[in-house]
């Protein structure tokens, strides 16, 4: 469900007032929108690898904050103009933001890492990188939060809820998206999976698997991201978006065995021994889905409350089907997941 003021135009008919299903909008005219200059952090991640290039080639200068590591964005967006930034340390953030107009904050965590914590990333650093902003004069924010943002959920659904607190107290024009779990070439998600489905004879499930999410296509995202720096009329808005398809994850593992043709038994360990086995096989060697922190995210579900998808409602785009997108990019040859070894999330 979205809040905000932005509804969809109900010239285009459709059940929700947006497009109708079978419909595929055009997109924006790139000639009648004009370049800005956008800031994105996290930009060595999976969703800004996939962001950059978009952006640029709708004519927008692109300026890509990293930590001083090579990552998906990196390698995938040649000619960004890319600057060290690091959300938790204030001094590094002028420069990234300086005459900037509109900055797409993606840099955030789902644990806290060494040295630092969810407060101190996703809130924390959404502040700092508020007060950087506006004293660079930026126009608008657009902050990628997390479906489930709560002030009553666990640590990491508060802290994206508190730092969306700050971006709409901040007095910027603001576009606040809560994705449900993103998947795409170069992704954790499904990596990861996949890494397990190839190196061993069963699956093993952290859990009963049977928590529902709503996984959204990182293309389809992409086209929320982009609308949400050049469309007047999404500002203020809140925006809850997630593909078509509402499947247990134990649904979603037999799905992503089946299409890369790697069926394996689904092995449940319970919680008490799930945290043992994930160290176990990490010190291993071996890629897991998830830390336990990550599953007890999960766990909560990843779906829209309601059939209201502002994905088609508002941003006029027609999700793509899981299996759909799935067989595509495990078809796409060298971008396809090899070994889950890339760095999922937003940052």
């Amino acid at each position: 469900m979205a809040s905000g003021s932005t509804q969809a135009d109900s010239g285009h008919g459709g059940p929700h007032g947006g497009v109708a299903e079978c419909e595929q909008p055009d997109p924006i005219d790139a000639a009648v929108t004009p370049s800005r200059r956008v800031l994105v952090t996290g930009a060595s991640g999976f969703i800004a690898g996939h962001l950059l290039p978009r952006l640029a080639s709708r004519g927008h200068r692109v300026r890509a904050m990293w930590r001083g590591r090579e990552g998906a964005g990196r390698t995938r967006a040649p000619g960004i103009d890319w600057v060290e930034g690091d959300v938790t340390l204030p001094e590094t953030l002028s420069r990234a933001t300086f005459e900037c107009d509109v900055i797409v904050h993606l840099a955030g965590c789902s644990t806290a890492q060494p040295g630092s914590s969810l407060e101190a990333v996703n809130v924390a650093g959404t502040r700092n990188l508020l007060v950087a902003g506006l004293d660079s004069g930026v126009q608008r924010i657009v902050y990628l939060s997390a479906l489930g943002a709560s002030p009553a959920a666990g640590p990491y659904f508060r802290s994206r809820f508190q730092a969306e607190d700050a971006v709409m107290s901040s007095g910027v024009e603001h576009v606040i998206v809560r994705p449900a779990v993103v998947y795409g070439p170069e992704d954790h998600f499904v990596s990861s999976i996949l890494a397990l489905l190839r190196k061993l004879p069963v699956f093993p499930m952290l859990g009963d698997g049977t928590f529902r999410l709503q996984p959204i296509a990182v293309e389809d995202l992409v086209d929320v991201l982009t609308q949400s720096v050049e469309r007047p009329d999404v500002e203020g808005g809140l925006y809850e978006v997630a593909g078509p398809d509402r499947i247990s994850f134990t649904s979603i593992v037999r799905t992503v065995g089946e299409v890369a043709a790697l069926r394996r038994p689904i092995l449940p360990l319970p919680d008490g021994v799930a945290s043992p086995v994930t160290r176990l096989a990490q010190g291993a060697g071996f890629a897991t889905p998830f830390t336990k922190e990550q599953l007890d995210v999960l766990r909560r579900g990843s779906v829209l409350s309601g059939d209201d998808n502002p994905l088609r409602t508002v941003f006029r785009i027609k999700p793509l089907p899981f299996r759909d997108a799935l067989e595509d990019y495990l078809a796409s040859g060298p971008g396809r997941p090899e070994d889950g070894s890339r760095s999922g999330g937003a940052t």
